[in-house]
């Protein structure tokens, strides 16, 4: 039923947990394509010390996650393509949670669950009817919610002959293309419950990338968009990219970018910083009220 695809670099003190929490899935029906993309520490060793014949082990050179996704949902045997990093978990629901959705939605073919942060930081999330709902605009609400992380996804392999597979050109932001050519396509199914954990304290992390060409948000033509919600969505999406480049005393990239993009402007840098800031403010004091 489902096809697994995990990208595998370097992850050998997460990816034993990671795959455990995939077998420990209360649906069971799943194959697990482990893409090890040239890892150079014990990663691979531990994958084939796991005895189970749902797990195909597949090696390459090094040449980056958006490569390696690419040959697992090309490898992949079933319809339904699901995804998880090398360093996150998913809780026992997840693969039925996505079947209840399926069942809720039987012509669709794109959907999400929710997903939490290992360190508890508190999300913001729309208040909805039901658990199971139809995002009625994507890139409208993606402006407060993170309705997608790569764990949580879950597409129809056909889905890829009309948007694409990712774009290996890109090193950060990939995720963020797929879901937005996808959301231009088909409608996105969401479900509330949480059933993955992204693990900020993981190795081998990506950080703010140096290498502007390869940032999603630096390769962005934003004349193309005509849809006034996406354009809004696209310009705070360099706006905060600008702000954290700032934050971090990047200023030649940061100059590189504002450069490339200047029709977002300084006011709209220091509103999305302004923002950001206020926002960190009533995590931190949430976080304490909690601990008191």
């Amino acid at each position: 039923m489902f096809s697994i695809v995990i990208p595998l670099y370097n992850k050998e003190f997460s990816i034993q947990q990671t795959i455990n929490s995939v077998l420990n899935q209360s649906f069971q029906n799943f194959e697990v394509l482990v893409i090890n993309d040239g890892s150079t520490d014990n990663s691979a060793e531990i994958v084939k010390r796991i005895d189970d014949s749902r797990i195909r082990l597949i090696n390459q050179n090094n040449q980056g996650v958006s490569a390696a996704r690419n040959r697992g949902i090309t490898e992949s045997e079933f319809e339904w393509i699901a995804f998880l990093d090398g360093d996150d978990l998913w809780l026992e629901n997840h693969l039925k949670e996505c079947l209840e959705m399926m069942k809720s939605y039987p012509n669709e073919k794109f959907f999400s669950t929710s997903f939490k942060y290992s360190d508890n930081r508190k999300m913001y999330r729309h208040k909805r009817a039901s658990k199971i709902f139809k995002v009625g605009n994507y890139f409208n609400e993606s402006l407060r919610e993170s309705l997608i992380c790569i764990g949580t996804a879950v597409i129809n392999k056909s889905c890829f002959q009309t948007v694409g597979l990712y774009n290996t050109n890109l090193k950060t932001g990939e995720d963020l293309d797929l879901w937005n050519r996808l959301a231009r396509n088909y409608n996105l199914i969401k479900c509330s419950e949480v059933t993955t954990i992204y693990r900020v304290e993981a190795e081998n992390r990506t950080t703010l990338s140096k290498d502007l060409e390869t940032n999603y948000e630096y390769n962005l033509e934003l004349n193309k968009y005509l849809n006034n919600d996406e354009l809004i969505y696209f310009k705070e999406m360099i706006a905060n990219r600008l702000y954290q480049y700032a934050r971090n005393k990047d200023l030649y990239n940061f100059k590189k970018l504002k450069k490339k993009h200047a029709s977002v402007s300084y006011t709209m840098v220091i509103k999305y910083s302004a923002k950001y800031i206020i926002h960190r403010a009533f995590e931190k004091a949430f976080a304490k009220n909690n601990q008191t």
